[in-house]
């Protein structure tokens, strides 16, 4: 799916979060929002997964304005940085949530659930742990289950808020990787928000540099390293 942000801003009381900002992200591009805390990167996700509404702007969804559909509507897959798992259940039936939650009009079949359920799983490289709960998993597991959770309602992009935030260095890199494989596998359209200048250059098709509500420059990661556009930017990558 192509997304183009127009004009976005948002204000909470007398604060604003986000000057207005337009963007424009290819179908099928894994772009990282990358800057430090209160630069508007989390904002700037929520509004576009329908969390939030802008003070102004508008969002197109490939070309159509979506500015004011609900968070049902815009079908956007969410992992949050504490994953969000629900204890009480275990994998199989987290992953299955989205889809048992739906209307009775709109929800597969069982056999249709089990089956989607399992193909997360292998996508996830963790197949025999449907029968575990939470608490059971380490840190790395609970994040892929997140994403599998996301994945299954097959949602039109993929939103992640500091997806590795929660975990040692080591786990990062691996799951990096592992995020990689599988945005490559499904295609979507995806954006995660970090503070770390590593993870955005070393997994991103497209880094978009934020600080204090602006976007200060988007580019390719060679292109951002090689040439900053502003001394924002030259530091913050360099840091």
């Amino acid at each position: 799916m192509h997304i183009d942000i127009d004009e976005i801003a948002k204000e909470f009381g007398t604060a604003r979060a986000l000057h207005p900002v337009s963007l424009s992200i290819p179908n099928g591009a894994l772009v990282a929002l990358l800057g430090p805390s209160g630069s508007g990167k989390t904002t700037l996700l929520r509004i576009l997964g329908g969390l939030d509404y802008p003070s102004s702007g508008r969002i197109f969804f490939d070309g159509q304005d979506t500015t004011g559909l609900s968070v049902q509507d815009r079908r956007a897959g969410f992992v949050f940085q504490n994953y969000a798992l629900f204890r009480h259940m275990n994998v199989f039936e987290n992953i299955a949530y989205g889809l048992r939650a739906r209307r009775r009009r709109d929800r597969p079949a069982e056999a249709e659930i089990i089956r989607r359920v399992n193909r997360l799983l292998a996508l996830i490289q963790l197949p025999d742990i449907g029968a575990r709960y939470p608490g059971q998993l380490s840190g790395g597991q609970r994040q892929r289950v997140a994403l599998a959770r996301a994945l299954a309602i097959e949602p039109r992009m993929l939103l992640l808020d500091e997806p590795f935030g929660a975990l040692d260095a080591k786990v990062r890199k691996e799951l990096r990787q592992g995020l990689r494989e599988i945005h490559d596998a499904t295609g979507l359209t995806t954006l995660f928000v970090t503070h770390d200048q590593e993870e955005a250059m070393d997994l991103a098709d497209l880094v978009v540099v934020m600080s204090m509500g602006r976007i200060e420059q988007v580019g390719k990661p060679a292109e951002i390293r090689a040439r900053p556009a502003c001394a924002f930017v030259r530091d913050f990558v360099a840091a």
